[in-house]
């Protein structure tokens, strides 16, 4: 196959522009600006905003609110918030469940940065979980954690740890210590023990995490790859500079093998290891210099 040159992408460009139809109504530009809210594509990626608006509006699909029904990305915007907030109203003074529309709201409030709202929301949601469930169910178990990472975005680790360590207990009880929950539960106690200063209490646990991935998933697993990169950044930070390397190497290979030397998550691990050898370096002049 003979490859695109630029000339023939701008020509395909200009005659996809030529064709721009809204997906709803099938108008062009003459009935307002198409935008392209969403990870569609072809045809069907171009929309008028009043034609999204309608539709997000008066769809029957429970989650056309704040999610695409073709491609199913997220909208991520104020119209999300907007239209969530008033049907968790509409529910609550109808006397309806609200426990999915309330954890949906405060996980949209939460990606778009509205930490302070989300909170009493999650807080609700696990206090209705605790009373209807018991502590032990596992979406009593998801509303303890949603809670405790919120907490631990905004910076109150003190609040946060122990429902991390209340998730940790109850799904090591439950669900047993290999399970994916578990391994989750693990990981982020360890990450908050790390983010408090607390190398000693974080490492056993990332390195337990670490061990049940390799076995489990594998080496070359996303999660024992995010492991392996926790467990790095604690010994660097730890100061064991060796330990740090060899696990820094390791991913630095996986990812280049699946990604690519130019993805920016193998930039990043890259740049990581740069710098721990730059570090490294240094530290072993500076013992040279001692001994001169």
């Amino acid at each position: 196959m003979v490859p695109c040159t630029e000339e023939c992408k701008r020509a395909r460009e200009e005659e996809e522009d030529d064709e721009k139809r809204c997906r709803v109504c099938l108008e062009g530009e003459e009935d307002g600006p198409l935008v392209q809210p969403c990870a569609c594509s072809g045809s069907i990626k171009w929309i008028h905003e009043h034609c999204l608006e309608r539709w997000r509006r008066t769809s029957p699909r429970e989650d056309a609110a704040y999610c695409c029904g073709e491609c199913r990305d997220y909208y991520r915007d104020a119209l999300s918030i907007k239209l969530l907030s008033a049907r968790l109203q509409a529910e609550r003074m109808n006397g309806q469940d609200i426990s999915l529309t309330l954890d949906t709201l405060a996980q949209e409030l939460q990606v778009q940065g509205m930490h302070d709202e989300a909170e009493p929301l999650y807080r609700e949601a696990l206090e209705m979980d605790r009373e209807m469930l018991g502590s032990g169910h596992p979406n009593t178990l998801t509303a303890i954690n949603n809670l405790g990472q919120l907490l631990q975005i905004k910076g109150d680790l003190a609040a946060a740890k122990p429902l991390c360590r209340e998730a940790l207990e109850l799904r090591r009880e439950t669900l047993g210590d290999r399970h994916p929950d578990t391994l989750t539960s693990i990981s982020d106690l360890g990450q908050l023990l790390q983010d408090e200063g607390d190398l000693a209490a974080a490492e056993p646990l990332c390195r337990e995490a670490l061990q049940v991935r390799r076995e489990t998933h594998g080496s070359r697993h996303l999660s024992t790859l995010n492991s392996i990169n926790t467990l790095g950044n604690l010994l660097y930070v730890k100061g064991d500079l060796p330990a740090a390397e060899l696990l820094f190497r390791e991913a630095l290979q996986v990812y280049r093998e699946t990604l690519g030397d130019w993805h920016p998550v193998t930039f990043m691990l890259t740049n990581h290891l740069g710098q721990l050898l730059l570090k490294d370096k240094a530290n072993l002049a500076a013992m040279t210099s001692q001994h001169v």
